[in-house]
């Protein structure tokens, strides 16, 4: 989940997602029921950075356009597929490495200078480059999970189902790392031990264009495996600005 493009539009918490689960036993969300919803998000961040590596899958529109990525968070290596509309991309970030790959219409959205012959070429980018910070966003497992946590006052939903697994909803607005405006957040907490987070929908404005995001989260513990790619051109031997 990448803080770059345009993220997240207006979502309430639906009301409808708990419907039918009248008559869950109670005794699953023992030992939720007691807390609040910001204690709830702690306990589920706490849980999530001990494991410290998850598979996290974004798909988000705004203004017509559709984007997302499936992104393996590692806390020092990572790697990602995305695309915006019908342009593709891939990203790594290796120690501290940066490299990427992405088609002609992905380059030119991202940078002011771009020729297509570097499209769908392995590019290697530094961290001294202006480009690296918004390239290499939220990648880490770490800067993923500073995303994930809903602002401001916390509400808490019963115990629900979501692609069938059981939650809490806890609602709020979008932190400041997803730099929305008039936002709304919305974190489902697996309502059984580790508690781990599940899927977050938050939506709001970018640049005062509606947008919005859906994030679930898989694949946690998973070990997190990233290559150098082979033939990767120094983003200064390049002309990408």
């Amino acid at each position: 989940m990448k803080k770059a493009l345009c993220l997240i539009a207006a979502m309430t918490l639906v009301s409808t997602w708990a419907s039918g689960v009248a008559g869950a036993s109670a005794s699953s969300a023992t030992n939720l029921a007691s807390m609040s919803a910001a204690q709830i998000v702690n306990l589920s961040l706490k849980n999530a950075r001990a494991i410290g590596s998850c598979t996290d899958t974004s798909k988000g529109s705004a203004a017509g356009n559709t984007f997302g990525s499936t992104t393996v968070s590692g806390a020092v290596h990572a790697q990602e597929s995305n695309y915006f509309n019908k342009a593709t991309g891939r990203v790594i970030l290796l120690k501290g490495r940066l490299f990427v790959k992405e088609s002609a219409a992905l380059l030119a959205l991202q940078f002011t200078t771009s020729d297509p012959k570097w499209a769908n070429r392995w590019i290697s980018v530094p961290a001294s480059n202006a480009a690296y910070v918004p390239l290499s966003s939220g990648l880490l497992f770490s800067t993923m999970l500073s995303q994930v946590r809903p602002a401001g006052p916390l509400r808490k939903s019963k115990v629900g189902t979501i692609n069938g697994v059981r939650v809490v909803a806890i609602s709020g607005s979008a932190n400041s790392e997803l730099g929305l405006t008039k936002s709304v957040a919305t974190l489902f907490v697996s309502a059984n031990a580790p508690f781990l987070p599940v899927e977050l929908l938050t939506g709001g404005r970018s640049q005062g264009v509606p947008t919005s995001l859906t994030v679930t989260f898989s694949h946690w513990g998973e070990r997190v495996v990233a290559n150098v790619p082979g033939g990767a051109i120094p983003i200064t031997s390049t002309d990408l600005r």
